[in-house]
């Protein structure tokens, strides 16, 4: 475990790699990558794989081939190629030799592999009438490395509880690349486990996680923690299965990411008609960028959110920018200096 910012981050690095990922890459490529990490490359974030192309390694700082020597060089002359049978062998086993069994997952380009790693894919992509059927002929993955850094929403959550056991529904809106899925994250877990030094006590959660990235589930179990009280609907449509959520699960409050799809804003309709809390995100710079995506803006226009959270990377990932009372848009706090 290591510490950002004063967080504690769950690094699924070396300990990771060597038990989840190593084991399901291509004997050739995985020995290169398991000698090169002598080196130092701590912690990795992305590993890609790309058919008659060098193999790329990238943490925060930079990226890395793989020279001659077996040495991490930056250039990519004469470094380390991956194949087509590399790419071949390590969907094989990715996918425990039975690609039809991920094939919902693959054709939406990727997989989730043990650990919460993230394996994004490209080929030839089939289509039929109902649009992607699968993609074939794999020549490029990218394999992201699974990170959770615990307390990195410890700077919204006085925003977002109301009180001892209710929380405001709260819209967080941040471009990409700015840490809102890993904050989001964060909160699920602070809500579900409870904050005894707020006196905030744990609520039952809901998570629909139409992308596996939330809760990074395997075979329906999460990878990353969630909270005790977390029930997870993995790969789901939002509008669909927060519905479902409700009917079954008698949620406090229920999260997910990245809303604006048509159907969304009925939904969010529904949750709150069931009295239930709803978190979620929305891509954008700011409230008024919201404008030019109709639910979500529809959805501000009801006033159904009562908190804003603003993220950007004015600092780093995560940076605070500020956060608005949705009851009269009034500013709570204005550009701050925190990051995750």
């Amino acid at each position: 475990m290591k510490t950002c910012n004063g967080h504690n981050i769950s690094l699924k690095s070396t300990s990771s790699l060597n038990k989840d990922i190593l084991p399901v890459l291509s004997k050739r490529v995985a020995a290169a990558i398991e000698g090169a990490m002598i080196y130092g490359l701590e912690p990795l974030e992305e590993i890609r794989l790309r058919a008659d192309k060098p193999l790329v390694m990238l943490n925060s700082c930079r990226e890395w081939f793989i020279g001659r020597d077996g040495l991490p060089s930056s250039k990519p002359s004469g470094s380390f190629t991956v194949t087509q049978e590399d790419i071949k062998n390590s969907i094989e086993m990715m996918s425990e030799n039975s690609v039809y069994a991920y094939q919902e997952e693959i054709k939406n380009g990727y997989i989730t592999i043990r650990g919460g790693h993230r394996v994004g894919l490209t080929g030839r992509v089939v289509l039929d009438a109902s649009g992607v059927k699968n993609i074939k002929d794999i020549s490029g993955l990218n394999i992201r490395l699974s990170n959770q850094i615990f307390g990195c929403s410890s700077k919204v959550m006085g925003y977002i509880v109301k009180n001892a056991s209710d929380i405001f529904n709260t819209l967080i809106i941040s471009p990409p690349q700015c840490g809102k899925t890993t904050i989001l994250r964060d909160i699920a877990r602070n809500l579900s486990n409870g904050m005894p030094d707020t006196g905030f006590k744990g609520v039952k959660v809901a998570i629909v996680d139409e992308r596996s990235e939330l809760a990074a589930c395997v075979k329906g179990i999460p990878q990353n923690d969630v909270g005790i009280r977390t029930d997870v609907l993995d790969g789901c449509p939002k509008n669909i299965g927060m519905k479902m959520m409700i009917r079954s699960m008698s949620p406090k409050v229920i999260i997910t990411d990245e809303i604006g799809n048509e159907g969304d804003r009925q939904a969010v309709h529904s949750v709150l008609n069931a009295g239930v809390r709803i978190i979620t995100t929305a891509h954008g710079y700011n409230i008024s960028e919201l404008k030019s995506r109709r639910e979500v803006l529809m959805l501000v226009q009801d006033k159904v959110f009562e908190r804003y959270i603003v993220l950007n990377d004015t600092n780093g990932p995560g940076s605070l920018a500020e956060v608005i009372d949705g009851t009269n848009m009034s500013v709570l706090t204005g550009v701050g200096t925190d990051a995750l």
